[in-house]
């Protein structure tokens, strides 16, 4: 009889201090799809759902799929929203009747409004229907904040190996093939965690630079899979804009058996990472530095890729600052591109307005003027408009598709500014191209993204900088109020 797998996606990464709650409607904007709608989402895509379709057909599972879903970072997930999603979990696990294994691609980072552990909680209604025994395999985000109670309620553990995340399908590919050993009887895995007093390490998960702390804990997890008969290492550099008991960075190891030395392992690698939490293989740029490279751009020179490493909704940002459009404003930089700023209010003026219109905006900085800059009066002229949907074409989450929500692009001194009404990070040249923008044909591009854009846009660049804007995923984390997580914890306290 084939095996019984049910395999769910239910991800979001919360930052503790936006002020904005994700709620249902956020997630139905972005990635949502029940039951039979799965498989025709998400067959051939390169996300860790679609890594479980296939991984059912190479090894002959009955494949249950109750729930996939993904919305853009942000605030404190409603209650309504986790409800809503954990309840087609449950139902869906209680449907599928006896089943011999569960695969769940979480982000690791998930808060809402009555959960702090909102992993730990999927878990723990997960290991309340089907029981302690079902193997139960875990795929997360490497910026994520591994609980205990999480480790205690998972068989299996691992997250992706590269940031940008180009690895999500065969991240969902290895869980499954430790899954369906476990299923078989040929091993019986259990998670081993070891944990730091940071908010912080491995170089932020960063693996684009080649080089830096996460890349050599990569490759010694490799030698100790290889060597040591351990089934998975897994590295997670923390989600430092948590605010919780249990944020930072930890290591997991899954293992057969071997407690002893998986735990050693463990200690081992996040010793190494906090001993190197200080090393980053890439500094993040000023502003001022960023315009001083625009300036440095001489026509037929490849686009100079600036990442507003501040105002990255990918990170949970509010994706309206205009501090770096300011800037370029300023300097007089021409033939640009931003995408994109979050502003209902100004699309809807530039879509009433029409494509050729000159139209009056107040542009961005709505959200929280404090962080990123507050809005900025400019006229802009309006170049298109669009439905906002796109699909990912490039290395980053091949065939998923994503939306801007209804939306408008405009220009303004030179600068051509996409104006959504649904907050998106950028990863993706189509995301330019909707518009009838051609990054290629650009001097310079400004993206709201922190890390995931290199994988599409360094190749077209001639140079790539992150820049931090000062928004919310600003690198000065000592800017948040945090109050639940304890001390003292690097880098808020020097240990």
């Amino acid at each position: 009889m084939p095996h019984r797998v049910l395999a769910a996606s239910i991800k979001h990464e919360t930052h503790a201090f936006n002020r904005l709650k994700t709620t249902l409607a956020h997630f139905k904007a972005q990635q949502f799809a029940l039951g039979d709608e799965i498989p025709q989402k998400y067959a051939g895509v390169r996300l860790e759902m679609g890594g479980f379709l296939d991984a059912a057909k190479r090894y002959g599972w009955e494949l249950h799929h109750p729930v996939c879903t993904f919305a853009t970072p942000g605030g404190a997930v409603a209650d309504e929203a986790f409800e809503f999603f954990c309840g087609h979990l449950v139902e869906g696990l209680k449907r599928a009747g006896k089943l011999d294994g569960v695969a769940l691609a979480l982000h690791g980072s998930m808060v809402t409004e009555s959960h702090d552990d909102a992993e730990g909680e999927i878990l723990r209604r997960t290991r309340a229907v089907v029981g302690p025994d079902i193997p139960v395999a875990v795929t997360l985000d490497p910026h994520c904040n591994v609980t205990r109670e999480m480790a205690r309620l998972s068989s299996i553990i691992t997250a992706f190996r590269t940031s940008p995340h180009v690895d999500q399908y065969e991240t969902a590919l290895r869980a499954a093939a430790i899954l369906d050993r476990a299923m078989r009887g040929e091993v019986k895995p259990r998670v081993y965690l070891a944990r730091r007093a940071a908010l912080n390490a491995f170089d932020s998960a960063r693996t684009y630079t080649g080089k830096g702390p996460m890349i050599e804990a990569l490759k010694r997890a490799a030698e100790i899979e290889r060597e040591q008969g351990i089934l998975c290492v897994s590295i997670h550099s923390g989600f430092s804009r948590s605010d919780f008991a249990e944020v930072g960075p930890s290591v997991a190891v899954t293992s057969d058996g071997k407690a002893r030395r998986a735990r050693e392992f463990a200690e081992q690698l996040m010793e190494f990472g906090w001993q190197n939490r200080r090393i980053q293989s890439e500094q993040v740029a000023s502003i001022e530095e960023a315009v001083a490279a625009a300036k440095a751009v001489r026509p037929g020179d490849k686009p100079l890729i600036l990442g507003d490493y501040g105002d990255a909704p990918g990170g949970g940002a509010y994706g309206d600052s205009t501090s770096i459009l300011k800037a370029l404003l300023d300097a007089g930089i021409k033939n640009a591109a931003l995408a994109a700023i979050y502003d209902p209010d100004s699309a809807h003026k530039a879509r009433a307005a029409g494509v050729g219109a000159t139209v009056n905006l107040t542009l961005g900085g709505k959200h929280d003027p404090a962080f990123g800059g507050g809005p900025l009066e400019a006229e802009a002229r309006v170049i298109a408009l669009s439905d906002g949907a796109f699909v990912y074409k490039g290395p980053y989450g091949t065939g998923t598709r994503g939306s801007f929500g209804e939306s408008a692009a405009v220009e303004v001194d030179g600068i051509a500014i996409i104006l959504s009404t649904l907050n998106k990070g950028i990863y993706d040249l189509e995301q330019f191209r909707i518009y009838g923008i051609e990054p290629t044909e650009k001097s310079v591009l400004v993206v709201k993204c922190m890390q995931g854009h290199h994988a599409a846009f360094d190749p077209i660049g001639s140079r790539s900088i992150d820049v931090d804007s000062g928004g919310l995923t600003t690198i000065d984390i000592k800017r948040f109020p945090y109050r639940k997580v304890p001390r003292p914890v690097w880098p808020l306290d020097e240990i």
